[in-house]
């Protein structure tokens, strides 16, 4: 069963903030500022820069500081190029993009460290009940949904909306238990949104944005508000105006659950936000046994260690590690939603001799990862006994987006020691006397 959450939300100055808090801590933080914005969703008219033969992939102008990365694999055809149609089925670059050439393009994952964000040709359009998959013919039901009466109805649903179309869809979970009617008023207004950017892009002159998916105000009312939700906290009245209007066009028999912050306190003091954020991006976080993780991001993989500090028992030792290791578990998913932390996850739990509780710490994991709104794959024990998870990357993690490089140790975390640095000078004044200097 999905927690109860309470959403938060606040502009000052040009920068706004969602916070989801549940059980009275804080859950996720999203921040969006001028210079970092995610690009993930955005949907662009490309023009095909460069066409590597040799990587199989082009590289697509989008207007942005970096080109865009498209592998043949993700470029659509049949859109007003037939003849490069014909050559779907060699899926040779050369043969399916040329430079110059204008392409319709979404990305699907903003790349860390500098480099250009991953597109594809394949456009998916989110709504509040599902996402369209424009020119698929597939209907898919969130997996999330179990029950498998609602699974089959909402099936049967999606595959008479779709008819004839080439637009087929995904039914999120929110659409369970939705009437026929809100769900046929989405598919249409989804389809009309496609065919009005289809008609966007082919009047239109490369490189151009034609829709920005990341607007917070969007992204609360369509992503979050539901029946899960309490209530949404709005501090400003400018804001609170913002979130209203988007909510009536999307998601209008929720809005009541909108509320305007009134009090003395600004909303994020009153509920802690910077202060949690602030732990969120430490190193070690310390757990109420007396144990810790350690969490250590890498531009391949994040790596979290997970010491028992001062809980050592009092009998027996396997049980009181199991406890140890099942409530740094929960840390632990927490954190990763709290650092929207993305890609491979390497865990190195307290080693446990039981078969019996390896499995149980798996399918706790497992239990955990359902409460997180990115798709996470807990893959199971290495030979090195290490539990591999990867979580799905969808943006930069928090600590990407607020902290910056030493300029001291140059992002290493650590600098000489004193020692070091006196036997450096030694050798410097040793070196500079030889020389005559």
């Amino acid at each position: 069963m999905r927690k109860t959450q309470t959403l938060l939300m606040e502009r000052v100055m040009d920068e706004t903030r969602l916070a989801v808090i549940e059980d009275g801590q804080l859950a996720e933080l999203y921040v969006q500022r001028p210079g970092m914005e995610n690009l993930s969703g955005n949907i662009y008219l490309g023009r095909v820069e460069r066409v590597l033969p040799g990587m199989n992939a082009a590289f697509v102008e989008l207007g942005l500081d970096k080109s865009g990365y498209l592998s043949a694999g993700d470029i659509a055809v049949g859109m007003g190029d037939k003849a490069l149609a014909a050559a779907l089925d060699s899926r040779q670059v050369e043969k399916l993009a040329r430079p110059g050439q204008s392409v319709l393009t979404q990305v699907v994952k903003s790349q860390p460290g500098g480099k250009g964000p991953r597109l594809s040709g394949h456009v998916t359009l989110p709504g509040r009940l599902m996402v369209l998959l424009c020119g698929v013919r597939y209907v898919g039901v969130s997996r999330k949904i179990g029950n498998a009466s609602e699974r089959e109805r909402l099936r049967g649903i999606g595959l008479m909306l779709m008819g004839d179309s080439d637009a087929g869809m995904i039914l999120r979970t929110a659409a369970d238990s939705a009437s026929d009617e809100a769900l046929r008023g989405e598919y249409e207004g989804l389809c009309a949104w496609w065919h009005s950017l289809k008609t966007r892009a082919e009047h239109g002159v490369a490189p151009k944005l034609l829709h920005d998916d990341n607007a917070l105000t969007l992204r609360a009312v369509r992503d979050r508000l539901g029946e899960h939700v309490d209530a949404l906290w709005v501090d400003g009245e400018a804001l609170y105006g913002e979130v209203r209007e988007q909510a009536k066009a999307m998601a209008p028999e929720w809005i009541g659950k909108i509320k305007l912050h009134g009090g003395e306190m600004p909303l994020f003091d009153l509920y802690r936000v910077d202060a949690q954020a602030d732990k969120a991006l430490q190193k070690y976080v310390w757990l109420k046994s007396g144990g810790s993780l350690v969490i250590e991001e890498t531009e391949a993989l994040t790596v979290v260690d997970v010491n028992t500090g001062k809980n050592v028992g009092k009998r027996d030792a396997e049980e009181t590690v199991f406890k140890n290791n099942c409530e740094a578990a929960r840390e632990l998913m927490r954190q990763l939603r709290l650092r929207d932390v993305g890609g491979i996850v390497v865990v190195d739990f307290i080693d446990m001799k039981s078969e019996e509780h390896n499995q149980a710490l798996l399918d706790l994991l497992q239990d955990l990862a359902k409460d997180d709104a990115n798709r996470v794959n807990v893959v199971g024990l290495t030979g090195l006994g290490l539990v591999e998870m990867t979580r799905k990357k969808e943006r930069q993690s928090l600590s990407r987006q607020l902290l910056h490089t030493c300029s001291d140790c140059g992002g290493n975390g650590t600098v000489p020691s004193h020692e070091t640095t006196a036997r450096r000078a030694v050798r410097e004044i040793a070196r500079r006397r030889r020389m005559g200097d």
